[in-house]
């Protein structure tokens, strides 16, 4: 009997939309036959072709029992089908907390994705900030080795100024020293001229002439011919 209801003997591919769980149907009630006539409400999806409507037919043909085996036999396809309907809604809802899951996860690796460019931009602004720092070191220490350079100069100065004023002063002291001598033997010769001087002073007024030694004096003019 289920040979003759193509339905069961051709199963159609599992459905994969939720349209094709829940399509649109219409209302069907095909007269099977027999006195009383005895009519089955069938619910068909909307747009069945005829072809399809038309294999419903041969149950007329069948006994009670045997459509009533049909009936059980449709009913433990639709329990089938629900069942199949529960496990897909279940691999569906497993999906949908696994995307879900995904998603958070995304949006978290997002997030720390955000904080590592954040962390990078700082530490290459730290890595710049760094780099000018050491720039402006190396200015400081080169400005410091030209003002140490300067300075040792200044003081090789200082100290060639300090030699040339020591051997200045010792030159002065020196020439101190020898103009004091001078002076001294100056003013011995000058004493001592004086003393001759005082002293023909003192033979002449007395009127000693002879024995009188002649010096040569500024205060008298050479007499005319030599000495007297």
């Amino acid at each position: 009997m289920l040979e003759r209801t193509p339905c069961f003997t051709d199963p159609e591919p599992p459905p994969t939309k939720l349209s094709d769980f829940f399509p649109p149907t219409i209302r069907l009630s095909p007269n099977m036959g027999g006195d009383p006539s005895f009519f089955v409400t069938a619910r068909l999806p909307f747009g069945t072709p005829e072809s399809a409507i038309a294999r419903i037919q041969p149950l007329q043909e069948c006994t009670p029992r045997e459509t009533a085996e049909v009936v059980v036999t449709g009913v433990r396809s639709l329990m089938w089908q629900r069942d199949l309907l529960h496990k897909r809604l279940e691999v569906a809802e497993g999906m949908r907390a696994f995307i879900s899951h995904r998603m958070s996860h995304a949006e978290e690796l997002r997030v720390k994705l955000e904080q590592v460019e954040g962390e990078l931009a700082a530490a290459q602004k730290v890595a710049a900030e760094g780099v000018e720092a050491l720039r402006r070191a190396e200015e400081e220490r080169d400005a410091l080795q030209m003002e140490d350079e300067r300075l040792r100069k200044e003081s090789e100065e200082a100290e060639r100024l300090r030699k040339e004023r020591e051997s200045m002063e010792a030159k002065f002291q020196e020439s101190e020293q020898e103009n004091v001598h001078l002076k001294k033997e100056i003013e011995e010769l000058w004493s001592d001229e004086m003393y001759f001087v005082g002293y023909r002073c003192c033979l002449k007024k007395n009127g000693i002439t002879h024995d009188i030694p002649s010096f040569h004096s500024d205060d008298e003019d050479d007499p005319a011919g030599g000495s007297s």
